[in-house]
């Protein structure tokens, strides 16, 4: 188990480094697929669960969510005559893909009796895997230090992973939250906590001298509390659907989702803490 999950860290972790240093494109292009692969997962699960939803329509309108956060969200070249209408944008997208949601089945035959429930859960696909990891871009397009606070919330996250593991495998003996993820122990958490506190305080010492010791210590504890309870809410939706892991895609780790369940809590509100908070905007 140790070493497929070494050699995907291996290959994977430098594309991410390397696609948030470069960002713009790169770095979108990497989190689109990331979202996209992560929504099949959801739905699929779901499917299989036979929870009522459209996979095709869901897929189609995630697709367009992200592209339109992109586009829109990060003030790209193209946008800056246009701002009204890119402020309105992501409103306009959210609010057409309920509509579509709600009036396909008038337009179709098929599942007009769970017709509600198959756009509630569509939709919840969408708000919880699209909308949340979509928040990864508009924090690295945040001036002037998008790329550093980026880098910020993936070692944290990181940090936290692996004492948290470390941390249970030794000394863990009191559960966690064991009917939703049996393995995990108030010990790991505990261990995994200090790590990103740690790690977040060494962010601050490397490339991010203007936050404060405090501010960096509250913000790593910060996001190593919703990083687990978020690892705590996608486990909870597999138990759910009655699986283990999200899928198989990367060996060691299982799916896409299951290696990004912790940044789908922590991106939104790490992204408007820094906006409210700590006097950051998007690009000009």
């Amino acid at each position: 188990m140790i070493l497929p999950r070494f050699l995907t860290a291996l290959v994977g972790v430098p594309l991410l480094v390397l696609a948030v240093w470069w960002g713009h494109i790169p770095f979108f292009v990497l989190i689109f697929g990331v979202v996209m692969l992560s929504l099949y997962e959801f739905y699929t699960l779901a499917g299989e669960a036979d929870w009522p939803l459209s996979k095709f329509t869901g897929l189609l309108l995630g697709a367009g969510l992200i592209a339109a956060v992109y586009l829109f969200g990060t003030r790209t070249d193209w946008t800056r005559g246009w701002a009204g209408a890119a402020e309105t944008a992501l409103p306009a997208m959210l609010t057409g893909t309920i509509l579509v949601l709600v009036l396909k089945p008038l337009f179709s035959r098929r599942d007009r009796e769970s017709a509600f429930l198959n756009a509630g859960v569509t939709l919840i696909g969408l708000l919880y895997v699209v909308w949340t990891l979509s928040h990864l871009i508009l924090i690295r397009d945040l001036r002037p230090l998008g790329r550093e606070y980026t880098f910020f919330l993936l070692i944290v996250v990181w940090a936290l992973d692996i004492g948290a593991y470390a941390g249970g495998s030794r000394f863990g003996r009191r559960k966690l939250h064991e009917s939703v993820s049996p393995k995990k122990t108030w010990e790991g958490a505990l261990a995994g906590t200090a790590a990103a506190v740690s790690a977040g305080l060494a962010c601050r010492a490397a490339f991010l001298g203007t936050m404060g010791l405090r501010q960096a210590a509250g913000l790593a504890l910060g996001l190593a509390v919703l990083a687990q309870l978020s690892d705590l809410t996608e486990s909870l939706f597999k138990r759910n659907v009655r699986v283990k892991d999200s899928g198989s895609l990367l060996p060691g780790h299982g799916g896409i989702l299951d290696r990004f369940d912790s940044f789908l809590l922590t991106s939104p509100v790490y992204y408007y803490v820094l906006v409210m908070f700590a006097g950051h905007s998007g690009a000009p």
